[in-house]
């Protein structure tokens, strides 16, 4: 190496080691910035590319400094897929428990209520019912006709304002999907947009590394929405350049791969409310909205199984019926029977107005005067098809009087018989059949027998085991997702005793090369100026 190529060396020592201290500084700088990716410096030897033919065997050839190949991330591929796959996970527990606890709110009422009150507020009055019926039987029914009725309408106004709070939580989990669709949506369009900008800065040789790091942080909210699979491929542009290429499809679906994103185009979603809530994936458009293949027909539906996430732990709040399923609804997904949202609670209090008012009806129907339904789907008629937790009511003949409790069905019984009360009275005590068919004319679920209190109890029980069963779920799945993070923390984030330490060796660099730039200057002071 000649004296001049020695100067070359140091100058190449004192630019890497200026840039060293460069990344680690922007490192240390960047240690609390959400999504930051450590970077690091890759250093390598400038080694000579021929050697002199005529070199005698004692010209020793040595390299020629050290050059900077680049700034890299520090991420590991294998870790960032599990906490995707983990953070699905949470996402689908904890919009599902959410959803269970919204539904809590409104029904832990119908069964034991809290520690101050021995029963709930239906039980309550369906045992001040069962009491004035006793108390009639034990004095007559002249006077307890109107309070069994005062009671009748109460227990009616609680079914149906129970009825109206699901109705009004279905509404705003409408609404909650709605808005997760339209975040699912905007990330992907971001996501898109971001592949562009990467895809530009590769090709200018700019690496763009906090482009990806925004772009990562895109990824890791998504798949909090769906399960997803990210794909890193090699494009070629043209010229022999290749650059990286993105792809984000859904992870649940292998047989229909659905993409959610391929490079500069992006799909968009939305929520089909009459048709179930399914969701239609539409076709890979560009940021001017032109279609990466002209011939993809919108849009492409996504089944009960396709998704995984808070998006699909929303829409089966919406849809699930548990017992009261169609075999369709098996078909297309076997657990159906299985998973309970809004819709099999409201259909559960359903079951329980209607087999209730039935009974009761049944009983009152006896072809004496003043005998009649004492329960019908409106205040203003005294039909009785169809009830449920939000029509039911008590009849118009009761409320005018038309109609009462009947004490006796024997027209010839004595004054004073109340045999037919006592029946109303063993019917609080009696199992009847909640048969889901009743409610749902193609339901496949079994039929439930208990007294209406157990079905109460059943209601509740069923709704504290989802919970507990969904609470548990949440807790693992969080700390097996925390667990993760810490792990891709550890390769990703910034340590700052490790930038400490980077800071002293390049720091040392920088000085040593400046050290041996200072000697090589005398060494040729010394060559020029001290020869005779």
């Amino acid at each position: 190496m000649s004296t001049f190529g020695s100067f070359t060396t140091v100058r190449l020592g004192i630019y890497a080691a200026q840039k060293g201290l460069d990344v680690t500084g922007n490192n240390i700088t960047n240690i609390n910035t959400a999504g930051y990716t450590r970077q690091r410096l890759n250093q390598v030897s400038l080694v000579p590319s021929v050697s002199d033919r005529y070199s005698s065997s004692y010209t020793n050839r040595i390299g020629q400094g050290a050059i900077i190949a680049g700034v890299t991330q520090l991420r590991d591929p294998g870790l960032d897929i599990s906490y995707r796959k983990a953070s699905s996970d949470v996402g689908s527990a904890n919009a599902k428990l959410e959803g269970l606890n919204s539904l809590a709110t409104i029904l832990d009422e119908v069964g034991k209520g809290d520690l101050e009150q021995d029963d709930g507020v239906i039980l309550s009055q369906l045992n001040d019912m069962r009491d004035l019926i006793s108390q009639a039987i034990a004095n007559g029914t002249d006077t307890y006709d109107g309070l069994i009725r005062s009671s009748a309408d109460a227990l009616t106004t609680l079914f149906n304002s129970y009825a109206s709070k699901l109705s009004e939580l279905q509404s705003t989990y409408e609404d909650k999907l709605d808005q997760q669709v339209s975040q699912v949506n905007d990330i992907l369009n971001n996501i898109r947009d971001l592949n562009l900008s990467i895809r530009n800065a590769d090709i200018r040789g700019d690496p763009g590394l906090e482009l990806r790091d925004q772009r990562n942080l895109l990824l890791d909210e998504l798949s909090q929405y769906m399960k997803i699979d990210v794909k890193y491929s090699m494009e070629d542009v043209g010229a022999g350049t290749m650059i990286e290429k993105l792809t984000v499809t859904l992870s649940n679906d292998p047989p229909h791969n659905h993409t959610l994103v391929d490079g500069e185009y992006s799909a968009q979603l939305l929520a089909d409310k009459n048709n179930d809530y399914r969701l239609n994936l539409y076709a890979l458009r560009d940021a001017s909205g032109e279609k990466q293949n002209a011939g993809d027909t919108d849009p492409q539906v996504l089944l009960d199984n396709d998704l995984y996430g808070s998006l699909q732990s929303i829409r089966e709040l919406l849809t699930e019926e548990g017992e009261f399923s169609s075999a369709n609804d098996v078909a297309a997904d076997p657990n159906a029977a299985t998973k309970r949202g809004i819709p099999y609670y409201q259909k559960a209090l359903d079951s329980l107005a209607r087999e209730f008012a039935d009974a009761m009806n049944k009983l009152n129907n006896t072809g004496l005067n003043g005998a009649g339904n004492l329960f019908s789907t409106g205040s203003d008629t005294d039909n009785a098809d169809g009830i449920t937790a939000a029509n039911i009511s008590v009849s118009k003949g009761w409320s005018n009087g038309a109609v009462s409790i009947q004490a006796t069905d024997d027209v010839h019984a004595a004054s004073g018989d109340t045999s037919n009360l006592a029946k109303f009275l063993a019917l609080f005590d009696q199992k009847v059949d909640f048969d889901p068919t009743h409610i749902a004319a193609d339901a496949v679920g079994d039929t439930y027998r208990g007294t209406f209190e157990d079905m109460l109890l059943k209601i509740q029980s069923t709704l504290a085991k989802d919970q507990m069963t969904t609470d548990t779920i949440l807790n693992n799945y969080t700390v097996t997702a925390g667990d993760i993070y810490v792990d891709r923390e550890g390769v990703t984030g910034v340590d700052l005793n490790d930038e400490a330490t980077n800071l002293m060796v390049y720091q040392k660099a920088y000085t040593a090369a400046c050290r041996l730039m200072s000697v090589l200057e005398e060494a040729l002071d010394s060559l020029i100026n001290s020869t005779v």
